[in-house]
């Protein structure tokens, strides 16, 4: 099992996700007043799609309705042989071909259940026995493993999958969320790429919630706990000094312009923006700041999300596909992400040997 070389943060890049700039629709009167009214209620529900739930994966099948654990290369079984009225007991190691060797016999044993693999064994050895038994179990599970890192309280690192394994079965096994962990936007990373969100808050908060968004883990899996430190929100275009702001609980529009001192003589207040989400599907919030400054409308205040990104323009923008080509690359040099993702092809060194 491979422990970090290097800090956490060197490990986990937040980025942009690749291609063209999107397509982003302009803001609409619906979606702003949502977002003004909804702002002072926190969300906690699942928002993200997750991994379809599967009754199998590389690491475990369901028999009769019980998840059974696949054998694979790594591996060390226990083999039990009754042969009349003695017995034998053998240690082997599954062979990077899959194949296991007891005695004189060999046979490969990868994918099948502990079950499987003694009817496997014992079809080869019994033409040459009248009276056998077989019997295996798995001694050292080696063949699968998931890494979990960030904020947990105990050990990041890889850990065994030793049959069928939840995200919070993994998060256990590591210690529990850690203090600081910020269980809204835990990250999945499969083999490749591929990522999820998910909210432990309904996982952990609610069982019934939890068994309908249970998500099991596969060989490969990288989960990411982030820290609530890590939350920031993003304040660029026409303020004194933009950038990116560490996120404080219930934290408004009004404390982000603070935090960026303000807005300069040639900020447009009235047609001020709030990015927010997925990157390639965001949803744009117009913000009037300047009804806020001079009449106190607190409506405008908008409570911020982690990841939002408060745009101050110097003219009103009309095309905002264009607008967010050209604000794409600030937002790719001051290293923000509306849509974090782990490299995966940086963690994988994790869980291969």
């Amino acid at each position: 099992m491979k422990r970090f070389a290097a800090p956490l943060l060197i490990l986990v890049q937040l980025v942009l996700g690749p291609g063209c700039a999107p397509k982003i629709p302009p803001a609409s009167p619906e979606a702003t007043a949502r977002a003004l009214q909804d702002s002072s209620t926190p969300q906690i529900s699942q928002h993200f799609p997750l991994p379809e739930p599967a009754l199998e994966n590389e690491t475990y099948v369901t028999v009769d309705g019980i998840p059974q654990y696949r054998i694979g290369p790594g591996d060390v079984l226990e083999i039990l042989l009754t042969k009349g009225f003695t017995q034998e007991q053998h240690t082997a190691r599954v062979q990077s071909r899959g194949s296991v060797t007891v005695g004189f016999f060999s046979t490969n044993v990868t994918g099948l259940t502990t079950q499987q693999a003694a009817e496997e064994i014992h079809h080869v050895m019994s033409p040459f026995y009248k009276q056998l038994g077989v019997d295996v179990l798995v001694k050292e599970y080696n063949s699968k493993q998931a890494a979990i890192v960030g904020a947990v309280s105990g050990r990041p690192g890889t850990y065994p999958l030793k049959g069928r394994t939840t995200l919070l079965d993994l998060l256990a096994a590591a210690g529990g969320p850690a203090p600081k962990a910020n269980l809204e936007e835990v990250r999945l990373i499969r083999p490749g790429g591929l990522s999820y969100t998910v909210n432990l808050h309904v996982l952990l908060g609610n069982a019934t919630a939890a068994r309908d968004v249970e998500v099991v883990l596969d060989t490969g899996d990288v989960v990411f706990v982030p820290s609530v430190e890590d939350r920031k929100v993003f304040v660029v275009g026409e303020v004194k000094q933009p950038g990116a702001f560490p996120m404080v609980p219930n934290m408004r529009l009004s404390q982000a312009m603070a935090y960026a001192g303000g807005a300069t003589n040639t900020a447009v207040l009235e047609s001020a923006r709030v990015i927010r989400g997925d990157l390639g599907n965001p949803e744009i919030i117009a913000v009037d700041f300047r009804r806020l400054l001079e009449e106190g409308d607190v409506v405008q205040d908008l409570r911020l999300a982690a990841n939002d990104v408060v745009f101050i323009p110097r003219s009103a923008v009309g095309d905002w596909n264009a607008f967010m080509l050209k604000l794409r690359p600030t937002l790719e040099n001051m290293s923000l992400t509306l849509r974090p993702v782990v490299d995966y092809f940086i963690l994988r060194d994790l869980i291969t040997d």
